[in-house]
């Protein structure tokens, strides 16, 4: 059976993370500077999908706040390809560390092609990750992969409700 959240449960979600519906000049200058770096690791020929997630991505970040990232490879050039982006925002001094936070990547998230079903992990009822989900802006994205994404998740979650969302999200590719 496909989870699907109500208007009750999307508030819920609204109200405890700070949703916004439109990004403040934080949030615009994080997808600029996430634009920016971009152009650093696009090159890399197994990066399928780079997204931004988290307090950004549903326009509730601080000036504080970190850029999380979640980054889809070819299958099997995972580790390449983590190592790769890694070693690169290491080199430009943008990766997030212990002691320097804001403003920075977080490369929090990996996967490939064949694990962005996240049925995989979620908890059953995961309103938190299925609202993630929705929120989620791709900023990198080829050989349709972020429909790829979707279609994977659609098994498990209906989101179908909130396809204006999704589909605003899509304007955010920059790359394809």
């Amino acid at each position: 059976m496909k989870e699907s959240f109500n208007k009750k449960h999307h508030q819920k979600f609204i109200e405890k993370f700070n949703v916004k519906k439109n990004p403040s000049e934080v949030e615009i200058w994080f997808y600029k500077k996430t634009e920016k770096y971009i152009k650093y690791i696009k090159w890399i020929p197994w990066l399928k999908m780079i997204w931004i997630w988290n307090s950004i991505s549903m326009n509730c970040a601080s000036a504080d706040s970190d850029i999380d990232l979640y980054i889809v490879s070819d299958n099997n050039k995972m580790w390449l390809v983590r190592i790769l982006i890694t070693l690169i925002f290491q080199v430009l001094w943008v990766r997030k560390t212990p002691s320097k936070h804001a403003w920075r990547f977080c490369l929090s998230f990996f996967s490939t092609i064949d694990w962005m079903d996240f049925s995989t992990f979620k908890i059953e009822d995961d309103i938190y990750l299925y609202f993630w989900i929705i929120y989620f802006k791709p900023i990198f994205s080829i050989d349709k992969t972020y429909e790829l994404f979707l279609l994977k998740n659609s098994s498990w979650a209906n989101l179908n409700p909130y396809n204006d969302i999704i589909e605003n999200n899509k304007k955010y590719i920059k790359y394809k």
